[in-house]
């Protein structure tokens, strides 16, 4: 058995692999104290608190060396390329879109073979959408929905701080939430495909992450990079997946 964290910046993700595949799963938000919330993971995933049993701990993420019971800590670029690689064989573009930073990731059976990562702007984060569902006062399912209609509106404003404060503005014009959100889209696949571009993109492509199960996200993607983003099954433990496999070396 082997313990998987993957402590992100919004949520702290988990997993407990054993030889029969994943025993169980927990996700927790990371909050202000990131080793507290790893914690309690862990005692999710066991069911013991204050122990692990002896069990190894691979941490990545954000977080990942902030976890007191770790064994060992990887980065999560190669993190999130071998979970998956575990979740979906064959993978060959991996898309991470973080609470801090989005990555595009080459894979080859399961490795790195390069990438590009942004963690210098919130526009391209998952922290930007999260903007938005807030001032929506509203949740990933209902920002699928207003995607269906397949509306958008233009944002002018390539900073999430501006950004914000233009779609204020739009809200008060009238603009309806469909347009926005499809604006809010569109603005985050234009800079993932900035990324792709001095990647390359082949396929299968996945989505990793928090967004994983996105539809109106994925399919935001798949037009601007001309590439079918497929979901990744449990993608958002592609990370602490990946880290408890590169562990015992899977």
């Amino acid at each position: 058995m082997i313990i998987g964290i993957d402590c992100g910046s919004t949520l702290c993700k988990g997993v407990l692999l054993g030889p029969d595949g994943i025993a169980a799963f927990s996700v927790l938000p990371t909050g202000w104290d990131l080793p507290e919330s790893a914690s309690r993971v862990l005692a999710e995933l066991t069911g013991v608190s204050n122990t692990v049993a002896g069990i190894p701990i691979i941490t990545t993420g954000y977080g990942r060396d902030t976890v007191r019971e770790r064994t060992k800590s990887i980065t999560e670029i190669s993190a999130h390329a071998r979970g998956a690689e575990y979740l979906m064989p064959g993978t060959r573009t991996v898309i991470d879109i973080g609470g801090q930073d989005c990555k595009v990731i080459a894979v080859e059976n399961g490795k790195v073979a390069v990438f590009q990562m942004n963690d210098k702007c919130a526009a391209g984060t998952g922290r930007f959408v999260q903007m938005i569902l807030e001032r929506f006062n509203a949740d990933i399912s209902l920002m699928d929905e207003l995607l269906a209609a397949e509306q958008s509106i233009q944002l002018n404003s390539t900073c999430a701080v501006f950004a914000e404060s233009e779609i204020i503005g739009l809200l008060a014009k009238g603009h309806c939430r469909e347009e926005i959100a499809g604006g809010v889209a569109l603005s985050l696949a234009v800079k993932i495909s900035s990324l792709a571009a001095r990647v390359g993109v082949r396929a299968p492509a996945v989505l990793s992450g928090g967004l994983a199960e996105s539809s109106g996200i994925r399919r935001a993607l798949s037009q601007a990079l001309n590439v079918e983003v497929q979901a990744l099954p449990n993608g958002l433990y592609a990370g602490a997946i990946g880290a408890a496999c590169m562990g015992l070396n899977l």
